[in-house]
């Protein structure tokens, strides 16, 4: 596979999982109350600005930061550096004879 076709592709598939991780809680997040030394609970997060509540409670995207645009940007860094990983190693080159 050439690699445009496999840019192309990781660009859909990243774009995908951010619209998708708006609806539905697919983000790793860690939420705790807003105390000192609080207890971490790692569960799963929706992306949606809407749910989310900074009153009483700190919540971590993906145990790394409380911004919600950083998390964005690292849902889809990670979901393409991924996706390119994948079709790299299961597509296979075709050779001219």
């Amino acid at each position: 596979m050439q690699l445009k076709k496999r840019t192309l592709y990781s660009v859909i598939v990243a774009a995908a999982t951010l619209i998708t991780a708006i609806f539905i809680p697919i983000i790793p997040c860690r939420i705790a109350p807003n105390v000192p030394n609080p207890i971490y609970k790692w569960t799963l997060c929706s992306l949606n600005p809407d749910k989310i509540t900074g009153i009483g409670h700190v919540l971590e995207f993906f145990g790394y930061t409380t911004s919600l645009r950083d998390s964005y940007i690292l849902t889809v860094l990670i979901t393409f550096a991924v996706a390119m990983v994948f079709f790299h190693n299961t597509m296979r080159k075709k050779k001219k004879n």
